[in-house]
């Protein structure tokens, strides 16, 4: 999403796009050989599960999204409709923010949820 002055807020954004897809399990790299491609796909998959876990506990989704996170199934997304208004912040917040943990080291462990804890915290105090 690229940012031209002023963001949009949730309401604006579901009346704009009411079938944007915020986290989508066929959403991986493909990498040059199927291995690889292969591994990006797992890899994905459980970062995204753990993610759906915890938006589900700290209570950033309308409704449950999936019994069994972090174990998700195949072809899971959630879509902006699925989230609260604390949720789009959230994901616009604390997830960059725990995302930015991979891009330094791409083998941190996504069940480390410490930096969006941090981030909800900060985010729920102001």
């Amino acid at each position: 999403m690229a940012r031209v002055g002023k963001l949009l807020n949730y309401d604006e954004l579901l009346a704009q796009y009411p079938d944007w897809t915020l986290w989508n399990t066929d959403a991986y790299y493909r990498e040059s050989t199927p291995e690889a491609t292969e591994a990006a796909r797992l890899r994905c998959w459980r970062e995204m599960g753990v993610v759906i876990k915890f938006i589900q506990d700290n209570g950033l989704t309308r409704r449950m999204l999936c019994e069994t996170a972090p174990d998700i199934p195949e072809n899971f997304c959630v879509y902006l409709r699925d989230i609260t208004p604390e949720g789009l912040e959230f994901y616009r917040t604390g997830y960059m923010k725990w995302l930015k943990r991979f891009e330094r080291n791409m083998h941190a462990d996504p069940s480390n949820v410490s930096v969006m804890e941090k981030a909800l915290a900060a985010m729920r105090k102001n």
